[in-house]
């Protein structure tokens, strides 16, 4: 090892580009390992979380997907199905809590008594709820996030047992959860029993009508599969949609998905994706260090001559080498351990919004491991061909004085090439499959998405139900608000609002159009809708094909009136005005809501998906208690927060304001997995380039050192400067060439695994390709210049000399 030490320690210059070079891989690596085993590895931190499950509907008519189910089949579900230790019900619930300061509006859960326990965990402090709890009609208590618990009561030990004020309802705390509740759970600041009663849905309608809004959560038994769990809910299912056939629930079927694939199983891809750049970026970085590794090689050759002839044995040579290797390696990999430690925060903020559990992406005991293991792998990659190299020394050439030095002779020199052509290509690759994720996110950026972003910022409000009791009152509020921000010089339009763009909230409907027969309602199509005020079409900028937008004139005593989108208006009507037709709904399609307007297709949904079907419903005739506000403003959208809360609490001092975001955040946050994708698969693209330009130019450069006497020759002869600098500018290019060719193949093949990823680009883009061959071939030649000149500069007297 000292040995080892002392040699590394002698060519300082090399040994610290060495290590350098393998910290960057190694840090890379390390980082996005870190974020692979937090998000996609183990995305819930629960107790056995490969056994938790999720109940998704499985709609045949493939407009639905959802974990979502009923109170009806969850009673069905929890009562019959064997195969699941536990299964418990939540659903979401948002209050505003009042006294002790201003009004806070607070996410929550409404949840079954057994619901923590399915999740392996409990209460910190006080009780959980009890079966005691699920009686509907029970008391009304809660119990509380950690933090909740420290940022609004200080921490208080006599929180327990005391009263707060949930919607106005008294509602005793009868405990407090842990420290840092796990993911997806974390924003969660408070639960309560009995979903059914805590829906905000009419009870007969969640009790007989089977009105869809829970999730459902089970836990399987030790030693039952997902497949035989999964098959017994679906006789289970069958069985209830026989006996019920009348109820809204009964047209779809469940199917069991583990939990973790429903947090992750859309990022799997990207990642995948992501992790084969990374491993590009190592193997280049080892490719080049390889080479310098040979390069030195050369240098050492009457070294390792004297060890051998001293009764070193090739074993011997071989074990120094790796050792000096490893002992860099290890070097590095420390130094790509810290610069990891740093990038791993940076990722964690930069992807707090899109990756699950990204709050909480840590440099951990696995990751260490990761780094260790990569560090010695790297060690044989990168020691094990020069150390082969310099067992198999020539004792007699190589102790001559007057031998020369030839970096391994021709078989070196050839491998060093072929070190950089695969470089090369790989870099290439990497380079393509960057600029087609890029050119995607800029694609789906610009996307014309049918609204306009910029200026908007939208909140969300919750009314108490005990005192926003009737429709008249939830109106009159939302108008008052509306009125009090556009009193407001810089902001243009006020508007309430279900279903914001890209929001990820996505209601859907059963329907009838009128004047045909009216289906019961598990056999009634479903789509979208959106509720809207009267100056949302200006404030997201909507565009009108045909008829009006809602009016003044358009009041809960008037004709019910709706807007459609275009494409639900061709599927339903064809080439046809849809003006003057009718959307029927309501359990008996006694509901006649009159198509007033036709706008143009909003992607809701997705920058990247098709607009779905959508009806609009006017706001001033379907206020619901839970609803957003949005505003347009010509300064920083930013501050529309401090202006909703102020407007908010000059109507009604007891309601706050919630999950505040600029339109343009959301839909920055709606492309999260793209974003990262590109952003990363370009950081690594760039390292790659430059580490295969940096190997280019070593290589050059030391086959100058090397033909130091073979150009003087060359020169001494009559070889002008212009025909040395063209030989040596030709080596390079030949190598880069090549590179470049294999790369673009490769490319071919390993842009099919992104193609589902992309969008309005294919993966075989010949502009791409080309921008990426001709840009590698610029900046190669730049770097093959600079050695060509010194070769062109050598002096054939000196170099004779040396000689």
């Amino acid at each position: 090892m000292l040995i080892a030490l002392r040699s590394l320690l002698k060519s300082p210059g090399f040994t610290a580009v060495a290590v350098l070079t393998i910290a960057i891989g190694i840090g890379a690596n390390t980082v996005l390992f870190s974020v692979f085993n937090a998000v996609v590895l183990n995305p819930l931190d629960f107790p056995a979380a490969d056994r938790l499950v999720r109940a998704w509907i499985d709609d045949p008519s493939g407009d639905f997907s959802a974990p979502a189910a009923s109170w009806p089949k969850y009673e069905h579900y929890r009562d019959n199905l064997t195969s699941v230790e536990a299964l418990s019900a939540a659903t979401f619930h948002n209050a505003t809590l009042t006294g002790e300061g201003d009004a806070e509006q607070l996410s929550g859960l409404a949840v079954t008594s057994n619901f923590l326990s399915v999740h392996g965990k409990h209460v910190a402090r006080g009780r959980d709820f009890t079966a005691e709890d699920d009686v509907l009609g029970g008391e009304n208590i809660a119990i509380l996030s950690h933090e909740l618990w420290q940022n609004r009561f200080g921490g208080r030990a006599g929180i327990l047992g005391q009263t707060i004020q949930l919607n106005g309802v008294g509602t005793t705390v009868v405990g407090v959860l842990p420290p840092a509740f796990p993911f997806p759970y974390n924003q969660i600041q408070y639960l309560l029993p009995r979903p059914d009663e805590q829906s905000g849905i009419p009870l007969a309608q969640v009790q007989q009508g089977g009105a869809i809004y829970l999730q459902l959560t089970g836990r399987l038994k030790t030693g039952v599969s997902l497949a035989t769990a999964d098959a017994e809910l679906h006789t289970l299912s069958a069985a209830y949609n026989d006996t019920h056939p009348a109820r809204m629930d009964a047209n779809s079927d469940h199917l069991l998905r583990p939990y973790a694939d429903e947090l992750v199983g859309n990022t799997r891809p990207t990642f995948y994706v992501l992790l084969a750049a990374c491993g590009f970026v190592l193997l280049i970085a080892c490719a080049n260090i390889a080479s310098l590794f040979l390069g030195r090689l050369s240098a050492r050759q009457k070294e390792i001559a004297v060890r051998l002839s001293l009764g070193a044995t090739r074993r011997d040579i071989i074990r120094q080498f790796l050792t000096e290797s490893l002992l860099f390696s290890l070097t590095a990999g420390l130094l790509g351990v810290l610069f990891s430690l740093w990038a791993i925060s940076l990722v964690s903020t930069f992807a707090a919004q899109q990756l699950p559990r990204a709050s909480e992406i840590s440099f951990s005991g696995a990751a260490m491991v990761f780094s260790l293991a990569v560090a010695g792998l790297t060690s044989l990659l990168v020691g094990f061909v020069p150390a082969w190299q310099a067992s198999r020394a020539e004792l007699t050439e190589a102790l001559k004085d007057t031998a020369r030095t030839g970096g391994g002779g021709n078989g070196g020199r050839r491998f060093r090439a072929g070190l950089i052509v695969t470089e090369v290509a790989l870099s290439v690759t990497l380079l393509v499959g960057a600029g087609l994720l890029m050119t995607s996110f800029w694609k789906l950026l610009t996307t014309d998405a049918g609204f306009r972003s910029e200026g908007v910022a939208a909140a969300f409000v919750n009314l108490p139900t005990h005192r926003y009791d009737t429709m008249e009152k939830r109106v009159a509020f939302y108008d008052a608000v509306n009125t009090e921000l556009t009193r407001q010089p810089a902001i243009t339009h006020a508007s309430q609002i279900i279903g914001l763009p890209l929001s990820g909230f996505t209601p859907i409907s059963p329907y009838t159009v009128g004047g045909t027969e009216v289906l019961p309602l598990p056999q009634r199509p479903l789509t979208g809708f959106r509720v809207a005020g009267q100056d949302y079409k200006e404030l997201v900028g909507l565009t009108l094909i045909e008829g009006r937008w809602f009016e003044e004139t358009d009041t809960l005593g008037a004709p019910t009136v709706v807007v459609i989108n275009a494409s639900f208006a061709r599927r339903l009507f064809g080439g046809d005005s849809a003006l003057g037709h009718t959307i029927l709904t309501g359990a008996n399609g006694e509901n006649v809501n009159e198509i007033v307007g036709v706008i143009a297709d909003v992607k809701t949904t997705g920058l990247n998906q098709s607009a779905p079907d959508e009806v609009y419903y006017c706001a001033s005739q379907r206020s619901n208690h839970g609803m957003g506000i949005a505003a347009r403003t010509t300064l920083d959208p930013i501050s529309l927060q401090g202006a909703m809360r102020t407007a908010v609490a000059s109507v009604d001092p007891t309601i706050a304001i919630s999950f505040f975001q600029t339109l343009d955040e959301i839909t920055l946050n709606s492309l999260g997995v793209q974003r990262i994708a590109a952003w990363l698969i370009g950081c690594f693209s760039a390292i790659a380039f430059l580490l295969a330009i940096v190997g280019l130019y070593s290589v050059l450069a030391y086959n100058v050192t090397q033909r130091t006497a073979e150009i003087g020759i060359r020169m001494a002869l009559g070889a002008m400067p212009g025909q040395v600098i063209r030989m040596i500018l030709s080596q390079g290019l030949r190598m880069v060439a090549l590179g470049v060719g294999a790369g673009l193949l490769v490319s071919g093949l390993a842009t099919q695994l992104i193609a589902s990823q992309l969008f309005g680009v294919e993966s075989l883009n010949v502009v791409i390709n080309a921008v990426v061959a001709l840009s590698f071939v610029l900046v190669a030649t730049f770097a093959c210049l600079f050695p060509a000149r010194r070769a062109a500069q050598v002096d054939p007297m000196i170099a004779l000399r040396s000689e």
